[in-house]
C-alpha cells in the first residue's frame, strides 16, 4: 500500500467521530460490513448496493466523502437523501465528524450552512476549493463524488438520473445504496447491472449484503424448539442458533409493532432484513400479486415470423403482435383491449387468452392511434377464431371504429324504465365495481395456478402492481398496468362470450 493510501486509511480509522446507536460519540472505525464493502468495491467507480437495515453504509460514505473534501484539492462531494428528515440526519453525520476534528487540522471554511460545508484552504495553508453537501438532488456544478441513499425510495428517479448523476464527470464516482422497495426503477437498474459478470469502467457493479452477514445480528440463546421452517432456513443459509434466535425475536417485534398493515412478521422481516436479493425487492412493495409466485413464472419467447406460412400470421407478426400459440380449430379465444389515451402517453394493449386453457396466446403492445388500434384488434380477433373482443370504453374512437369493422364485441343493453327504451352501450366500462371484480378474478386465477402468463411485459407489470396508501390497486409510481387490464378484460369475457352478429360496413381491412 502506497503512502497516500496508508495516510487515508489511518484517517478513516483514527480521525473522525460518529455517534453510536447507543448515543455515544466515538472514533469511527469501519465495521466488518463496511470493510467488506471497501474490499469488494476496490477502485471501481460505479456501485449499486442492496442490503439489510443498519449496516452503516451511509455513515461510511459520509466519512469517506468528508475526507475527500478535507484532503483532496478541488474535490466536490454530494450525498442525496430521499426525504427532508433523512437529509437532516445525514448531514448531522458529516457535521459531527467535522466539528470534532482536532483544531489544528481544521481547514479554513468558506461556507458552513445547515447542509453544506465548503473549504478554501487546508490547515497547512494549501488551497482546497472543495466541498461536501447533502441535498434532495443536485442540478448544477460538478461533483467528483456522488452517493445516493435509499435509492429505491426516491419517488422521482428520473430527476436523479437527469440531474444529480449528470453533475458527475466520467472520472467521478457514483454509488447508490438502499434497502429494497419493490420492483421500481432501481430494481431494473440493479438487475440489469447484476446480469453483467464483467462490468467495464463505466458499468455499475452490484453488491448484496443479507442480514445474516452482519455479525451483530445474533443472540446468545440456545434453541430447543426449532420449527421445520426454521430448520430449513438454518440449513439453507448455514446459520447459528444465535442467528436463528435473533431472526425469531425480530419477527415477533416487527409483527407486534406493525399490527394492522396487512403483512405478517415473516413478510416484514424479509422487507427489512432480506436473505436474498429477490426478498429485498419483493417483500415491502405492497404488491397485489404474490411476488414469490411471480418469480417462479417462466415466460416464453414469441413464435418467430417463419413459424407458419399463414399470410394472416405473417401480417400480424409484422405489425408487432407477439404470438405464443396459433389458433386451434376447436378452441375459443377471448380478446381484451386497453386503449391508449390517444395522446401518446399510454400504451394500447391487446391481449388474447384461450378460454379453456387460460393460456395467454398473443399480445400487442404499442403506441398507435385509436383507429389503428381498432383495426389491429379486429384482425387479431378474427384470426383467433373470430374471438369476442372486450374493449375498455375510455376511448370512444377505438370502440366506434371497431363496431364498424368487426361484429363480435362486448356490449351492454341498458333499459330505461321511464322511457321504456333500451340503449346499446358498446365496450367494457371499468368503474369502481367492475374494476375490483376484474382485479379479484385475475388475482384468484393467478393464485390458484390457473393462468399461463407468457408475456414478459405482463409479468413485469404484475410485479409493480401495488396497493397504494388510499387502498387503490394500481401501478407503482412511474410504472404501467395496461397489460393487467387488457388481460383482465379478456378474462372477464369468459362470462359474456357469445356470438354477436351485425352487418359489416364497407370499411377496408387493415391488411387489404
Amino acid at each position: 500500500m502506497d503512502s497516500r493510501l496508508k495516510d487515508k486509511y489511518w484517517r478513516l480509522t483514527h480521525l473522525y467521530k460518529i455517534k453510536t446507536k447507543q448515543g455515544e460519540i466515538v472514533t469511527y472505525k469501519p465495521n466488518i460490513m463496511q470493510l467488506k464493502h471497501m474490499a469488494e468495491r476496490g477502485s471501481h467507480k460505479r456501485n449499486l448496493i442492496v442490503k439489510a437495515r443498519q449496516f452503516g453504509f451511509t455513515t461510511q460514505y459520509c466519512i469517506e466523502y468528508l475526507d475527500e473534501a478535507l484532503w483532496t484539492v478541488g474535490s466536490w462531494n454530494g450525498i442525496t437523501a430521499h426525504d427532508r428528515e433523512s437529509l437532516i440526519k445525514i448531514f448531522e453525520i458529516v457535521r459531527r465528524a467535522y466539528v470534532n476534528l482536532p483544531e489544528e487540522l481544521k481547514p479554513r471554511t468558506k461556507t458552513d450552512t445547515k447542509n453544506a460545508l465548503q473549504f478554501t484552504h487546508r490547515f497547512d495553508g494549501m488551497p482546497l476549493d472543495s466541498a461536501i453537501a447533502v441535498a434532495m438532488g443536485f442540478r448544477s456544478g460538478t461533483l467528483q463524488n456522488l452517493h445516493i441513499t435509499e435509492s429505491a425510495y426516491i419517488k422521482n428517479r428520473g430527476e436523479i438520473v437527469a440531474g444529480s448523476k449528470q453533475t458527475v464527470p466520467i472520472g467521478g464516482r457514483i454509488s447508490e445504496e438502499t434497502t429494497g422497495n419493490g420492483y421500481e426503477d432501481f430494481y431494473d437498474l440493479y438487475m440489469d447491472s447484476a446480469s453483467n459478470p464483467t462490468p467495464a469502467v463505466l458499468d455499475y457493479k452490484t453488491y448484496f449484503y443479507p442480514w445474516y452477514s452482519n455479525p451483530e445480528y445474533t443472540l446468545p440463546i440456545d434453541l430447543t424448539d426449532i420449527s421445520e421452517e426454521e430448520q430449513n432456513f438454518k440449513q439453507s443459509y448455514h446459520l447459528t442458533d444465535g442467528q436463528l434466535r435473533w431472526r425469531r425475536w425480530k419477527m415477533k417485534e416487527l409483527r407486534r409493532n406493525q399490527e394492522g398493515i396487512g403483512l405478517s412478521g415473516t413478510q416484514l422481516f424479509k422487507q427489512e432484513y432480506p436473505a436474498t436479493v429477490m426478498e429485498a425487492f419483493q417483500s415491502g412493495s405492497g404488491s397485489v400479486f404474490d411476488l414469490e409466485k411471480l418469480e417462479a413464472v417462466q415466460v416464453k419467447e414469441p413464435l418467430n415470423i417463419g413459424h407458419t406460412d399463414d399470410q394472416k400470421y405473417t401480417a400480424l407478426h409484422k405489425l408487432g403482435v407477439w404470438m405464443w400459440e396459433t389458433p386451434q380449430p376447436d378452441h375459443t379465444y377471448l380478446v381484451g383491449v386497453d386503449p391508449s389515451d390517444g395522446m401518446g402517453a399510454d400504451f394500447g394493449v391487446i391481449d388474447v387468452w384461450d378460454k379453456e386453457t387460460l393460456v395467454q396466446v398473443a399480445q400487442y403492445y404499442g403506441k398507435v392511434r385509436p383507429d389503428e388500434l381498432a383495426e389491429i384488434t379486429a384482425e387479431i380477433a378474427d384470426y383467433y377464431n373470430h374471438a369476442m373482443a372486450g374493449v375498455e370504453n375510455n376511448m370512444l374512437t377505438t370502440i366506434m371504429m371497431l363496431s364498424k369493422i368487426y361484429d363480435n364485441y362486448y356490449f351492454e343493453m341498458k333499459y330505461d324504465e321511464k322511457t321504456m327504451t333500451s340503449t346499446k352501450k358498446i365496450g367494457w366500462n371499468t368503474n369502481t365495481k367492475t374494476r375490483d371484480v376484474m382485479i379479484d378474478d385475475y388475482l384468484i386465477l393467478f393464485d390458484e395456478g390457473s393462468l399461463t402468463i407468457n408475456s414478459k411485459i405482463t409479468l413485469k407489470e404484475m410485479k409493480t402492481f401495488v396497493k397504494k396508501d388510499n387502498g387503490k390497486r394500481e401501478h407503482a409510481d412511474g410504472k404501467h398496468d395496461d397489460t393487467i387490464f387488457s388481460g383482465g378484460i379478456a378474462l372477464q369475457m369468459r362470462k359474456y362470450q357469445k356470438k354477436k352478429a351485425r352487418v359489416f360496413t364497407d370499411k377496408p381491412s387493415a391488411f387489404s
